[in-house]
């Protein structure tokens, strides 16, 4: 059991958030808890997650449940034995009638309680009326912590950790004030502000129809994410989209010879979007202020909604992995979502995004930008009067990267290819070797699908057999 007071914090989990949500605590303030036991649930944009005790002790909360609290804030302390919680928890009631901030409060209960143990000089001395309060010098703090979304700004502008205030918490708002893009907090506003309170679902009030009644209901904290990264998506982007139709009758048959109907045809998309944004960079990149940044991975999230909500894991690395591999990764985020334990680490990085609504019969729709992305795939699809399954993919990008020519050579392109795995059916794979015919061992086209894309086959030892062109460019 630690013999000092133990402060337990928002991790830093996520480049997003800048803020997290309380759900519930697991056990009442002020009692007893062991190392590593379940201290509370906090909600993320993308994920719950639990809070452990680092240490065992008595817990004292520093926010109640339902609280909106920066990442990087005390949310309880641990006393440890011999430390009486009642006093930690009386000093913290009267914190509160006095409108103390629960920050300052939860340092007002250490530093008293470790001037009971002598390990502090008395908090104040009185001298006749006069009350003398002791002086703590900055280098008795610890650095300023910097929200990872500050931390970030703080680069872009140049200003180094060690210059922000020690002992305080840097958000992204301070960054920006100290920058000069926002006005300056008023000194009085700033003291009164408590340390942790419930976000606004949305910045701007949007009234409701006069003379209707209305049952409010709190969005979950995904959705107000949610809003928040396609809003800004959209706010710093000049959007614009093209559309390609895929003609690929039997692509379906491919997607199941190939092992990918557990994940359907995004699996597909991925693999041959991802090799094809090597060789168009612009669409995984980011404008910012007359720049472009070209991103050094191809991450490709793909979105997921099986009644439990929008999500969009993130396949690392995506350009270099097989369909296969593909496969694994995204039936792993199923399996994940469906049980509800995708992680926060399943949603990070990701540099472009697929949404594929062709199993639900739509053709067409208009995919939204995400914040730190230049383009989305759109996948539709469609029966012919035919009965063959026709295919639409529409790419929403950044005009300020790109024109549409090139964005409708990236589309027709990855149409091309999806065509090509199409043309192999019904032709059965495994009759390639039987017949001598060479296929790559990669992506499985033949000399025939290959033609169609200018590829060629080359003999290969690892893997054995034959790989094409398009595989060994890396697309």
């Amino acid at each position: 059991m630690a013999s000092e007071i133990v402060t337990v914090t928002i991790p830093q989990e996520t480049v997003n958030d800048e803020s997290v949500r309380i759900l519930s605590w697991k056990v009442p303030s002020g009692s007893k808890v062991e190392k590593d036991q379940q201290l509370c649930e906090i909600e993320t944009s993308k994920a719950v997650m639990d809070i452990e005790a680092p240490e065992a002790g008595t817990v004292v909360y520093s926010a109640a449940a339902g609280d909106e609290v920066p990442v990087g804030s005390t949310i309880c302390q641990i006393f440890p034995e011999g430390m009486s919680p009642a006093d930690a928890v009386m000093d913290m009631a009267q914190s509160r009638e006095t409108g103390q901030p629960v920050e300052e409060e939860a340092q007002a209960v250490e530093v008293r309680h470790k001037e009971e143990r002598g390990a502090l000089p008395a908090a104040s001395a009185t001298k006749g009326e006069e009350t003398i309060e002791p002086e703590i010098a900055d280098s008795d703090l610890p650095p300023a912590r910097l929200t990872p979304v500050a931390a970030k700004l703080a680069a872009e502008f140049g200003f180094a950790k060690e210059s922000f205030a020690r002992g305080s918490l840097v958000r992204r708002e301070d960054v920006l004030r100290r920058a000069g893009k926002l006005p300056a907090e008023p000194a009085r506003a700033r003291a009164a502000a408590p340390a942790a309170k419930p976000a606004a679902a949305e910045p701007v009030e949007n009234a409701p129809v006069a003379g209707v009644a209305v049952v409010w209901t709190d969005l979950p904290r995904r959705k107000i994410f949610e809003a928040r990264v396609l809003g800004q998506g959209q706010a710093r982007t000049v959007q614009s989209q093209v559309t390609s139709s895929v003609w690929a009758p039997r692509l379906r048959a491919r997607l199941e010879r190939l092992g990918l109907t557990s994940v359907g045809l995004s699996a597909l998309v991925i693999f041959e979007a991802a090799r094809l944004l090597r060789k168009y960079p612009e669409f995984n990149a980011i404008h910012d202020r007359g720049r472009m940044g070209q991103y050094g991975d191809v991450n490709v999230g793909w979105a997921i909604d099986g009644g439990q909500g929008l999500m969009v894991p993130v396949v690392p690395q995506a350009d270099e992995k097989t369909p296969q591999e593909i496969v694994e990764i995204m039936q792993r985020h199923i399996d994940a979502y469906v049980e509800g334990k995708l992680g926060t680490n399943d949603f990070l990085g990701g540099t472009f995004t697929i949404s594929d609504l062709s199993g639900d019969g739509i053709s067409h729709f208009n995919p939204l930008i995400s914040q730190g992305q230049s383009a989305i795939l759109g996948v539709g699809g469609e029966l012919d009067p035919a009965g063959n399954e026709v295919f639409y993919l529409t790419l929403a990008f950044d005009h300020q990267l790109a024109e549409g020519r090139k964005a409708a050579q990236f589309v027709r392109e990855l149409a091309t290819r999806l065509e090509a795995h199409a043309a192999l059916e019904p032709a059965p794979v495994q009759a390639a070797p039987q017949t001598g015919e060479p296929y790559c061992a990669i992506c499985q086209r033949d000399r025939e699908a290959l033609r169609a894309v200018k590829g060629l086959l080359v003999r290969s030892e690892i893997p054995e057999g034959y790989v094409c062109s398009l595989c060994l460019a890396g697309y």
